[in-house]
C-alpha cells in the first residue's frame, strides 16, 4: 500500500445501528482529489482509502502491470466493435450506485458496514454498473468500461478494499434483432468458431430459473430478447475460451476440453441473469456475472427502443488465477521483482507465465479479544486494522468466541497476521502498530478489550 497521505479525512463511523457507541464524525469536510465534500454521520472513508481515490483508475493502465495486460487482452478478444471507456472519478451519488439500478432500500450494499460513504447521498462506487446508464446516455451502445471499485470487506489473500472491474455491454435497435439480421449473423460466426474448439459448454439453465423474461420483452419483443441472450452467451463463451484455454492446455496435460458452465443468478439490473464458471485446477471458479439489461435501465438511458446485454468481471480474480498470484496485495507493489515478471512476451498479447514468489517473510501474529458491543460488525474491526497497518496486514481471522454463562456477554478473539511482502518485520514495530489498533478500537467504538 502506498504511504497514507491526505490532508483532511473524516473520522470513521460504522453502520447506522452502532452510532450510540461510536464517536460521530466531525463535520469538517472530506477532501478527495482536491474537492471538498460535506460529511455527516454516514461518513466512513478512512485516510487509507481516501488516499486511493483518483480521478481515473490507475493500475489497469500501468506498463507491465498484470491487470493492464488482462484488460488489454479482453479488449483485443472482444474486438473493435466495443468502445473502451476509462471510468471517471469513483465518487458517485447513491442514486447512480443504487437507485437507478434498482437496488431495494433494504439491500445490504446500502449499509455503511459494506459501502464507503462520503455522506448520506454520496459514496465510492461499489461496482462498475454505477456508470452503466451514463455510458449509454453518452451515446455508446457497445462498450467496455474499466474502473476501480471500493468495498468494506474482510481481510485475507483474496480480498482488498480497492479492486478493479470491467463491465461490457451491447445493445441494438429492435430492427436489428430479427432473424437473419446483423446480430444473428454475429451469433452464427461466433458459434461456428466455438464448435471447432476443445471446449465443453454446460448450459442447461432455464430462463425461468435465471429470472424470467421481462414483461416488456415478453409482450413486445420476445424474439429480440432471446437473440440478445444468444449473442451474450456466444460472446462470453468466446472470451472465457480465449482467456483460459492456453493456460488449461499447458497445465492439464490431457486431451480433456476446457469446461464452462452457466448457472442462474440474480442482479437488480439484468433479467434473465447468469453467472459463468470455468473448471480450473480441480474446481469450478466463478468468472463473471451477466444478463439481459433491464428495460428500466435502457428507458432511463434514453434508449427505450433498444435491447441488449451486459456483463461484469473482476480483473484481480481472473489475474490471480491465470498468473498464480497468491496475494491480492501484490497488485499494488512497485517492486521490480513483481512487475518485471510481467513484461510482454513476443508473439502473445497476454504472457503465458506463472508468477514466481521472490520472498516469503515470516508472519507476526497478534490477538485482540473483546466483549461484543450492540450491533457489532466485524468489517469495522477489519477497517481499523487496515487503516492503521496498511498492507502490512495479511489477514484477520476470528479464532474464538464464547458467551459468559453469568453475564450472557458475548466475546470474540481475532488473530491478526502481520506480514510484509518485501521485508522482515521487527516485533517492536508490530507491537506499536497493534497497540495503535487497540487504541483506535477503544476510542472510536468503546470496545472493552479483554
Amino acid at each position: 500500500m502506498s504511504k497514507l497521505g491526505v490532508g483532511i479525512a473524516a473520522k470513521r463511523v460504522c453502520g447506522r445501528g452502532f452510532h450510540n457507541s461510536v464517536r460521530l464524525a466531525s463535520r469538517q469536510p472530506l477532501v478527495l482529489n482536491g474537492i471538498e465534500y460535506a460529511t455527516d454521520n454516514y461518513t466512513n472513508v478512512p485516510a487509507s482509502i481516501a488516499s486511493r481515490v483518483h480521478p481515473h483508475p490507475q493500475l489497469p493502465y500501468l506498463e507491465n502491470q498484470p491487470l493492464a495486460l488482462l484488460r488489454g487482452e479482453i479488449e483485443r478478444v472482444l474486438g473493435a466493435r466495443y468502445m473502451p471507456i476509462r471510468a471517471p472519478s469513483p465518487v458517485v451519488s447513491t442514486r447512480l450506485n443504487f437507485d437507478e439500478l434498482g437496488f431495494p432500500e433494504d439491500h445490504p450494499g446500502r449499509q455503511p458496514s459494506d459501502t464507503y460513504f462520503v455522506n448520506k447521498n454520496t459514496c465510492l462506487r461499489t461496482h462498475t454498473s454505477a456508470h452503466q446508464i451514463g455510458a449509454f446516455r453518452s451515446g455508446n451502445l457497445r462498450w467496455l468500461l474499466t474502473a476501480d471499485v471500493f468495498r468494506r470487506d474482510e481481510i485475507d489473500s483474496s480480498h482488498y478494499p480497492v479492486f478493479h472491474q470491467m463491465e461490457g455491454a451491447s445493445v441494438w435497435n429492435h430492427e436489428e434483432l430479427v432473424p437473419g439480421g446483423s446480430v444473428e449473423q454475429e451469433c452464427v460466426a461466433m458459434e461456428q468458431k466455438l464448435a471447432n474448439v476443445p471446449m465443453e459448454i454446460q448450459d442447461q439453465v432455464s430462463v425461468e430459473d435465471a429470472g424470467g423474461w421481462q414483461p416488456k420483452h415478453e409482450a413486445n419483443n420476445r424474439q429480440g430478447a432471446e437473440l440478445s441472450m444468444r449473442h451474450l452467451k456466444a460472446t462470453l463463451n468466446t472470451l472465457v475460451y480465449e482467456l483460459f484455454q492456453p493456460r488449461w492446455a499447458l497445465e492439464s496435460q490431457s486431451d480433456e476440453p476446457l469446461k464452462v458452465r452457466w448457472i442462474p443468478a440474480f442482479f437488480p439490473f439484468t433479467s434473465p441473469s447468469f453467472e459463468v464458471e470455468v473448471w480450473f485446477r480441480g474446481k469450478w471458479l466463478e468468472i463473471l456475472g451477466s444478463g439481459v439489461v433491464q428495460q428500466s435501465i435502457l428507458d432511463q438511458s434514453g434508449l427505450a427502443d433498444k435491447m441488449g446485454w451486459a456483463f461484469g468481471l473482476g480483473l484481480e480474480r481472473i489475474a490471480m488465477v491465470l498468473f498464480s498470484i497468491p496475494d491480492i496485495r501484490l497488485f499494488w507493489s512497485q517492486d521490480k521483482r513483481f512487475l518485471g515478471q510481467f513484461a510482454k512476451q513476443s508473439g502473445r498479447s497476454l504472457p503465458l507465465m506463472t508468477f514466481k514468489p521472490y520472498s516469503k517473510h515470516p508472519p507476526c501474529y497478534k490477538d485482540v479479544s473483546f466483549w461484543l458491543p450492540p450491533n457489532f460488525h466485524e468489517n469495522d474491526l477489519f477497517e481499523t486494522v487496515r487503516d492503521c497497518a496498511g498492507d502490512l496486514v495479511e489477514d484477520v481471522e476470528c479464532i474464538d468466541s464464547f458467551v459468559h454463562l453469568k453475564t450472557q456477554k458475548a466475546s470474540r478473539c481475532y488473530r491478526v497476521n502481520y506480514r510484509s511482502m518485501d521485508r522482515n518485520l521487527e516485533n517492536e514495530q508490530i507491537n506499536t502498530l497493534h497497540n495503535a489498533v487497540l487504541d483506535r478500537l477503544r476510542r472510536e467504538f468503546s470496545l472493552e478489550i479483554r
